[in-house]
């Protein structure tokens, strides 16, 4: 099977390399230069690949966090990335006519860290309530790419097939947004999940209606963080339906009131 058969069969690609060469090295670099002063002591001759896998000293502070979050977020070496041919060609792996979606995020997960723990959710669950016609209807796959490397500890899970059930009702979390299905665990069948494992600079992408999460924490870790991005892209002409949960249809038209 094609990754474009396997991504609407199965709801996920299978792991793709991505080389973005120089791209990749100056968002490390960036990413480095901002929380280098975070990290436990260190060989300074250490190759960039490297240094951003060491583990912080203690987990950052809140506002201060928030501060290099936004900066690698509004950069130009994260807009190079998105915007890249590179990314691109792989979107062309399950859409025809590939396009950028507006919201494209890096992220970054330490253990214990609860905010950034998200509990099992469909990414469309959030697009399909909001107000913006930019967002909407786009229906945008979502290729989670590893800066540093991910495992089975600290990566995320997603449900084989679980996009072929519906669009489900999503509870709203602070600080998180639309990102938690009411009681969807007695729907799960555990040999279903599968633990994305991806070594730096790989992907897979996945289905805007594939129900995902982070992986739950684990003890005895130390404060080595994980960094990806969610790059999303869309095909107006993809043949993506869904068929939706009549809770979160009732609130979009309510919203189209208030």
């Amino acid at each position: 099977m094609s990754n474009k058969e396997i991504f609407f069969e199965r709801g996920f690609t299978d792991n793709l390399k991505l080389d973005l060469g120089e791209k990749l090295f100056s968002l490390q670099s960036l990413i480095y230069d901002l929380t280098k002063d975070l990290l436990i002591n260190h060989d300074q001759n250490l190759l960039i690949s490297e240094k951003i896998k060491l583990p912080f000293k203690i987990v950052p502070k809140g506002d201060s966090w928030s501060k290099i979050m936004e900066k690698v977020n509004t950069s130009r070496e994260l807009k190079e990335i998105i915007n890249s041919e590179e990314v691109r060609s792989a979107f062309k792996k399950v859409f025809t006519n590939p396009i950028a979606f507006e919201i494209s995020t890096f992220r970054a997960r330490f253990p214990e860290q609860k905010r950034v723990l998200y509990n099992w959710h469909q990414d469309e669950g959030t697009w399909h309530l909001s107000k913006k016609q930019t967002i909407t209807n786009k229906f945008p796959a979502t290729l989670w790419f590893s800066i540093n490397g991910a495992d089975e500890t600290n990566s995320i899970q997603v449900i084989k097939k679980s996009h072929k059930t519906k669009l489900y009702d999503h509870e709203w979390v602070d600080g998180q947004g639309y990102f938690k299905i009411q009681n969807i665990e007695k729907k799960i069948d555990i040999e279903d999940i599968h633990t994305a494992n991806l070594k730096e600079s790989e992907c897979f992408i996945f289905h805007p209606l594939t129900v995902h999460r982070s992986v739950p924490t684990s003890n005895n870790l130390d404060l080595k963080p994980r960094y990806s991005l969610d790059i999303r892209y869309y095909d107006q002409n993809a043949s993506i339906k869904i068929n939706t949960d009549i809770k979160i249809y009732l609130k979009r038209l309510l919203k189209k009131f208030i």
